[in-house]
C-alpha cells in the first residue's frame, strides 16, 4: 500500500486530501498542529519536528505540503513578525518537507512524488494580503525549483494554486455577504469550491497517471486565473 504524508491534514483541504487518497488505498497519514487522532503533531516550521515524525511514519511514497495560515494587513501596518510567520509557516515548511523526504528517497534509492499547496494568490495578488501572496509565489518557485533539481532521481514535484474553498480558512470571508459577492465576481463558475475537487486533482497528481506532470502549478479556481 502506498503512504502518503499530508500536513495540515487535520482539516479544510488537507483533511479532505486525506479522505480521498485512503479511499484511493493509500495510507494517508495527517500531521498538524491540532493532528486528527491516528496522526501526528507537527510544527511545518520544526525541522527536528519533521525530522522526528518522517521517521515515525516509515517509508513514503507522496508527500503533500498542505499546512497553512491566514490573515489580513495593509502592507504598511504589517508587522515583521507576521510576515515571517507567514513565510516561515508556507515557504520554510515546505522547504522541509520537501528535503526530508527528498533526502529519504535518496537514501532508498526510489522516488516519489510531492505536491504543494500554493494559491491563485500565487500570479494575481490581492490587496490587504502582501504576506500571503509573497508566501504562495514562493511556495510556487520552490516547486519549480525542486522539480528541476530532483527530476533526475524520478521524483516529481508540483503545486496547486486553489482559488476560493470553502475552508475553515476562508470561513470569515465567507460569511460576509460582501466578501463572499466580491469573490464570486472573479470566479466565473460563480461558485465557492469544495475541498474534495482540490483533493481529486492531489490524488492525480500523486498517481502514475500523471507521470510526465513535473513543476507545474495548476490552478483549480473555477476559472479565476484565466477570467
Amino acid at each position: 500500500m502506498p503512504a502518503v504524508l499530508v500536513t495540515g491534514g487535520g482539516s479544510g483541504i488537507g483533511a479532505a486530501i486525506c479522505q480521498t487518497m485512503g479511499a484511493a488505498g493509500w495510507r494517508a497519514v495527517a500531521a498538524d498542529l491540532r493532528p486528527p487522532e491516528d496522526g501526528y503533531e507537527l510544527d511545518t516550521t520544526d525541522e527536528a519536528g519533521w525530522d522526528r515524525v518522517l521517521d515515525a511514519v516509515g517509508p513514503l511514497d507522496g508527500l503533500v505540503n498542505c499546512a497553512g495560515i491566514r490573515d489580513r494587513a495593509p502592507i504598511t501596518t504589517l508587522e515583521l513578525s507576521a510576515f515571517q510567520r507567514m513565510m516561515a509557516v508556507h515557504v520554510t515548511g515546505c522547504f522541509l518537507g520537501t528535503r526530508g523526504v527528498a533526502r529519504r528517497w535518496a537514501a532508498e534509492g526510489r522516488a516519489g512524488a510531492i505536491v504543494n499547496i500554493s494559491s491563485v494568490a500565487a500570479t494575481h495578488a490581492v490587496a490587504g494580503q502582501a504576506h500571503y501572496v509573497a508566501a504562495k509565489a514562493a511556495v510556487a518557485a520552490l516547486t519549480r525549483a525542486a522539480a528541476v533539481e530532483l527530476a533526475g532521481s524520478g521524483t516529481r514535484v508540483n503545486a496547486i494554486a486553489p482559488g476560493i474553498i470553502r475552508t475553515p480558512m476562508t470561513a470569515d470571508r465567507l460569511g460576509d455577504p460582501d466578501q463572499t459577492a466580491w469573490l464570486l465576481s472573479r470566479v466565473p463558475a460563480a461558485r465557492v469550491g469544495e475541498p474534495a475537487e482540490i483533493a481529486s486533482v492531489v490524488q492525480f497528481l500523486l498517481s502514475d497517471a500523471a507521470s510526465y506532470i513535473n513543476g507545474v502549478l495548476l490552478p483549480v479556481d473555477g476559472g479565476w486565473t484565466a477570467s
